[in-house]
């Protein structure tokens, strides 16, 4: 089954931003609801290819030995701060958040680069 050209060069995108992001420092919710862990994306990905961010997913999962993402993420990044925000939500709901910036631990900046090379580098010979 060949792809269309849209979802090529979204995969392609989402290869690109990955090795461009996978370096900087990312922030995530944690908002305690297990349902919404679908949703999380590492390196605050914009839109991301759902195949490209399995794959992410699936990389995380080998360095971490965990097929969570919330424990993958707490494997092979590291936390620099956290902290809270507390308001309102229409008159009669209050919600605190947790936010935390993570950044990927330096031995695995390398190997994620490498496979999403890689991968980009299949997917643009495929799209000519």
């Amino acid at each position: 089954m060949s792809l269309s050209t849209a979802e090529k060069e979204k995969m392609i995108k989402t290869c690109q931003e990955i090795i461009e992001l996978c370096d900087q420092p990312f922030v995530w919710e944690d908002d305690g609801i297990y349902e919404s862990e679908q949703a999380k994306q590492p390196f605050n990905l914009f839109l991301p290819h759902e195949q490209i961010a399995q794959e992410l997913s699936t990389l995380f999962e080998n360095f971490s030995g965990t097929p969570y993402i919330y424990d993958q993420v707490k494997a092979v990044c590291n936390l620099e701060a956290e902290w809270y925000e507390y308001g309102t939500y229409g008159l009669d709901r209050d919600f605190t958040r947790v936010l935390s910036r993570y950044s990927l631990k330096p031995e695995y900046v390398e190997p994620v680069k490498t496979y999403f090379s890689k991968r980009l580098r299949e997917l643009e010979t495929k799209s000519n």
